[in-house]
């Protein structure tokens, strides 16, 4: 089942400066997104990830109901996007790293009830759901803390909270880690990958431009450039996307090149060391069982034959370098 799905969703906005307020010269029309098309699985944390500038946040905002496409079609969980949002609204938290989306000068308990009161939620069930929220995303102890005093991860935390107030299906979560130091960036992608889409089934769309980040929290990525999806499906579908083929690491007892060559063992790459090598290649997965038979047959000792993951890195700079060579 799809939490949400779009199709061929385009938005253009108009840059002003005060020059073409004055007339001098012509409005700039930026197309932050470009017939984007996905269908994003329940349960399951699907990235975003492109470069500043891509087109992430527009598409968040336009999840979350904020901002309206100017062409194409959109619905989540069946709710269409544009002539349905309050019920959309409904199954949607969004959390941003926007602190000035709170009041400083309450504390965070405050914060909360101002917020649960704006989702209707009253008296007992406001209490209790508030002091659930504080304690799931660990920062009930500072609740009575004026918000100006909390650190970036605290900011984070109770954003979090808010978040999940009226308990969304779908949690947007832009750039849920920007400007965290490691240690607080690093609780909020396990805190998100293994409670709340692990343990409580929510689907999260995950907004970064963090390569590392994508590859330790999503299940599924869609590569954003310029407005436009490059690429989607998991990482093992991106790294057959730009070879066709899957990156191994074989290693197994050390033997004369000539003899691997005669075998047909790829030797582009290859370490030696006490007496094992490691070789490293491309191939088809079909082809990798009869290869381990053939090096049975010839007496070679195998210690281990383990798929390697191409960096995502290289991954996106053939994309986008293949998008730039298009346009030339």
């Amino acid at each position: 089942m799809h939490s949400i799905r779009l199709k061929n969703i385009s938005k253009t906005f108009v840059e002003r400066t005060w020059r073409t307020t004055l007339g001098i010269g012509k409005p700039i029309k930026v197309n932050a997104l470009n017939n984007v098309s996905l269908s994003i699985p329940s349960g399951e944390i699907f990235g975003l990830l492109g470069p500043n500038g891509a087109g992430k946040t527009t598409l968040i905002k336009i999840l979350a109901t904020l901002i309206l496409p100017d062409s194409g079609s959109a619905s989540v969980h069946d709710y269409d996007l544009v002539s349905q949002p309050e019920k959309v609204r409904n199954l949607i938290g969004f959390v941003n790293a926007n602190e000035r989306s709170f009041y400083w000068r309450l504390t965070g308990r405050q914060n909360m009830h101002f917020f649960a009161t704006l989702w209707n939620l009253r008296n007992a069930e406001k209490a209790r759901r508030i002091e659930d929220l504080l304690d799931l995303v660990g920062v009930k102890d500072k609740a009575d803390m004026p918000f100006m005093k909390y650190s970036s991860g605290q900011q984070q935390r109770l954003s979090l909270a808010r978040a999940l107030l009226p308990d969304p299906k779908i949690l947007l979560m832009d750039e849920p880690t920007r400007s965290l130091d490691p240690v607080a960036a690093s609780e909020i992608r396990k805190f998100a990958k293994t409670d709340l889409a692990g343990k409580r089934g929510k689907t999260i769309i995950w907004c970064t431009h963090n390569l590392e980040e994508a590859r330790e929290v999503c299940d599924t990525l869609a590569i954003i450039h310029k407005g436009s999806v490059m690429a989607t499906g998991s990482l093992e579908d991106m790294q057959k996307l730009i070879t066709g083929k899957s990156l191994y690491r074989l290693k197994i007892a050390s033997q004369p090149h000539d003899r691997l060559k005669k075998i047909g063992i790829p030797l582009s790459r290859i370490v030696q060391n006490n007496g094992m090598m490691e070789i490293e290649f491309a191939k088809e997965e079909a082809y990798i069982p009869a290869m381990l038979n053939h090096l049975v047959r010839q007496n070679i000792k195998i210690y281990a034959c383990n798929r390697k993951d191409i960096p995502l890195e290289q991954i996106f700079e053939k994309l986008v370098k293949w998008d730039t060579d298009e346009h030339r």
